[in-house]
């Protein structure tokens, strides 16, 4: 696919960003641990000689070229590579970003960058003359997607297909390569890569235990108070009982950040939910933040539930934001499973999207119960699910008008 040449900093800067991403990951795991870079650069050469220490083996010596000089935050062009493209910010003087040094990378091949220090020169930034051997295009797209600059997501696909000499196939809800990685879109937006545990099959393991619990806590607390305590990780429930509270997100606007991405929530145990993105390849539970509607459409609370087995939430609010909270307390766990309850919570309304058979064989074996495919037995009695859904079909029919 030809790509056209980059107009904007911001361009230029997705070109490289999965690439890099790459590229660092492989070289991280290649060192095994760096303890200090020395370079060898002789006054008025661009040239340079590298040597990186590493935590065990011998020294890595390389070589590399200095492609700009930093002096009190500032970036001075060495490199004349970004000239023809005629972006300002790839010329001259300019204020020390660190898209600026992700652009220097991407106009030399996406190769790992340094910055040297030269007493009353300043700081070199060197970018060495080696690439890795790189992992595979899956683990790449993990870590690099998140962050790419807004509108830049097939472009930034195009650069690293070329990157790594893949073939690239474009459409609207998926975007293919020729290794058989896939990307799964929603709305322009990355989703998922296939082949892991996908978004639906996790929501709809977690639907009606979800629900039953929220049933639960809706009867325990129908008007719930909460104040939450967010350096011990508990809460004060309805200032009776002290539950233990784990902060999920934060809502502010029209944005959902992840606990696990928040300086204030350091050591969050909800850091579990980016592991498993990472894992199976879900964006959504990897990128620090996502947009609300998102959240709701792929019903990320429940996503997050069967993750870190806890699996009842609520909301505190806290300023101008609200804090997605799950809770956990002997009196918030399931007693065991009645007709009724079961009844009730298999009424509960499921996403069109979700295959309600996988739904509901996984609230059978959470709750320990005998499904047949077609009916659950609690308490002897057996509850033939044909006829729940078809009220539940007469129910969504009769709002439909």
């Amino acid at each position: 696919m030809d790509i056209p040449l980059p107009v904007s900093l911001s361009e230029v800067v997705a070109d490289g960003k999965i690439g890099q991403s790459g590229v660092d990951q492989a070289f991280a795991a290649q060192l095994g641990g760096i303890l200090g870079v020395e370079f060898n650069l002789d006054e008025g050469a661009t040239h340079a000689e590298v040597r990186i220490n590493r935590t065990s083996g011998a020294p890595f010596d390389t070589t590399g070229e200095v492609v700009a000089w930093i002096q009190n935050n500032q970036l001075t062009w060495e490199s004349t590579r970004g000239v023809d493209l005629n972006i300002p910010e790839l010329q001259g003087t300019q204020p020390l970003s660190d898209n600026l040094i992700s652009a220097a990378r991407t106009l030399y091949g996406n190769a790992p960058a340094f910055i040297a220090p030269f007493g009353s020169r300043g700081q070199a930034l060197v970018i060495i003359n080696y690439l890795p051997e790189l992992f595979d295009a899956r683990r790449d797209l993990i870590d690099g997607l998140p962050g790419l600059p807004r509108g830049t997501l097939r472009r930034a696909l195009s650069s690293y297909a070329a990157f790594r000499g893949l073939g690239i196939r474009i459409e609207e809800d998926r975007i293919a390569f020729s290794d058989g990685t896939s990307l799964l879109l929603r709305n322009g937006k990355p989703i998922e890569l296939a082949g892991g545990l996908g978004l639906r099959e996790v929501r709809a393991d977690a639907a009606f235990m979800s629900a039953e619990h929220q049933l639960l806590f809706d009867a325990i607390s129908p008007n719930y108070q909460l104040q939450f305590n967010a350096s011990s990780r508990t809460a004060q429930l309805d200032n009776v009982h002290e539950v233990q509270a784990f902060p999920l997100a934060t809502i502010e606007g029209n944005t959902w950040k992840w606990a696990w991405s928040q300086p204030e929530f350091h050591g969050s145990e909800t850091e579990g939910v980016a592991r498993f993105g990472f894992d199976n390849g879900i964006l959504l539970l990897t990128t620090p933040e996502v947009e609300v509607a998102d959240a709701q459409e792929f019903e990320l609370i429940n996503v997050a539930k069967p993750i870190l087995k806890r699996w009842t939430h609520a909301f505190v609010k806290d300023g101008d934001r609200h804090i997605v909270i799950l809770l956990d307390h002997p009196r918030l766990h399931l007693p065991p499973a009645s007709f009724a309850a079961v009844e009730a919570t298999l009424y509960q309304p499921l996403a069109s999207d979700l295959d309600r058979q996988r739904a509901v064989a996984s609230y059978a074996q959470l709750r320990g119960l005998p499904f047949d495919g077609s009916k659950i037995t609690v308490e002897n009695r057996q509850l033939n699910l044909a006829s729940i859904n078809n009220d539940s079909d007469n129910d969504h029919s009769g709002q439909d008008h």
